[in-house]
């Protein structure tokens, strides 16, 4: 009989270590990613915030009423 239809897994040792491989390799590549995020350039938190904020906090305003006619 053919073994061209057979599975990749033969034995007991390999089942398991496929099982552990599928849980544990993405967790570490997920906990990597996290060092990698974590580690990335920091700056100081409220001026960063009130430099985001300032252009949104500009106010500027004039007289609603027409410009008063000259005499």
């Amino acid at each position: 009989m053919s073994e061209a239809h057979g599975s990749i897994i033969k034995t007991p040792k390999q089942l398991i270590i496929t099982v552990f491989a599928t849980f544990f390799v993405p967790l570490i590549i997920i906990l990597l990613l996290l060092v990698y995020v974590n580690n990335g350039k920091r700056t100081d938190a409220a001026a960063s915030a009130e430099q985001l904020i300032k252009p949104v906090a500009q106010l500027n305003y004039q007289d609603a009423s027409p410009p008063a006619a000259s005499k």
